[in-house]
């Protein structure tokens, strides 16, 4: 998969931005660390993170696959992860989350007050983080355009999470509904992160809405990847719990069945609470009707349409391989 080094210098850039040092933490810092998986949560720092770092690490590739310096990107690749933990902290919130990433979320620990304190203080460190893009010799005027690039990401992250929220209460959402909600959503932070990608280079700056596209797509075969991990997942192996049918999530499964089946999804969807053992029940009664099999082949035509687009986008070698390898993972995700 893509470069190790790339992860290893966004995380590196990340600890410094954050000042996690090798004593103890303390505080806010302590909760910080944890989510981000730098220490327990004592404070006692770890070796090893935890997180797929994916975001950063495609933003860099695209910015090397078009000629650019991946080292460049390094800050806005930092920014960009630490946006993405932010809406993590606040996912769980919502979602009364208990584990994350094989331990439990800082809400779980700590509360959700301090969970959101936690959550504000990341949003700041994000664009600390982008700011420093100047010192690795990014032009003043470029990262304001990177800098807005992502809070704009942000904001569709948010209307994205409001139509999610919303979409809760109505038994009649459509697959179309779905792509947008999941394109102003993770799609907005996929397409963020090959936009500002294609900003860290100077040499081909016409191909950045090409760039965007492709992030959007893999954004959303990534998220119909999760959606199905949502419901079939190991909890064991994704991380999180699996946890989309008790919380009504209206993911792509459970569209595909509104659509299919209206009345007889609408009556489960119509239960004031839906517990394990009736997921249990709608996840077979899924599979019996082929959602299961629907869900996949949606996962496999977005990431198809994404490869259209990276051919489009005429990256280096060996970056086309690798974003290929990228787009292999999302899909193995669903499998």
């Amino acid at each position: 998969m893509i470069d190790s080094d790339f992860r290893e210098k966004v995380e590196r850039e990340i600890r410094g931005g954050l000042g996690m040092g090798g004593s103890p933490l303390f505080g806010l810092s302590t909760m910080i660390a944890y989510h981000m998986g730098f220490a327990d949560d004592k404070g006692n720092p770890l070796d090893s993170a935890k997180g797929k770092y994916l975001r950063p690490l495609l933003m860099m590739a695209i910015c090397a696959g078009l000629g650019g310096d991946p080292d460049k990107a390094v800050p806005a690749a930092a920014g960009l992860e630490l946006i993405h933990r932010t809406s993590l902290i606040f996912d769980d919130i919502q979602d009364a989350g208990k584990e994350r990433n094989g331990q439990p979320t800082v809400c779980a620990v700590w509360g959700v007050n301090q969970a959101i304190n936690v959550g504000l203080a990341l949003s700041c460190h994000a664009r600390l983080a982008v700011q420093r893009s100047i010192m690795r010799g990014i032009p003043p005027e470029t990262m304001l355009k990177i800098l807005s690039v992502l809070e704009k990401a942000v904001i569709d992250l948010c209307r994205g999470q409001y139509s999610d929220l919303s979409a809760t209460e109505t038994l009649n959402m459509t697959v179309e509904d779905y792509l947008r909600l999941v394109q102003g959503k993770t799609g907005a932070l996929f397409g963020a992160a090959c936009e500002v990608g294609a900003l860290c280079q100077r040499r081909r700056l016409g191909i950045v809405p090409v760039a965007r596209k492709l992030g959007l797509e893999m954004g959303t075969a990534f998220q119909i990847a999760d959606d199905y991990l949502g419901i079939w997942g190991d909890e064991k192996v994704v991380g999180k719990t699996a946890n989309d049918l008790t919380e009504k999530k209206r993911s792509l499964p459970v569209v595909l069945a509104l659509q299919s089946y209206p009345e007889e999804m609408g009556r489960w969807l119509s239960r004031p609470v839906l517990t394990p053992s009736d997921a249990d029940e709608i996840r077979v009664w899924m599979e019996d009707r082929g959602i299961r099999a629907k869900t996949v082949e949606k996962a496999i035509e977005w990431a198809a349409r994404a490869r259209d687009t990276l051919e489009e986008l005429g990256l280096n070698s060996p970056w086309h391989q690798e974003l290929d390898q990228l787009l292999d993972y999302v899909l193995e995700r669903s499998k």
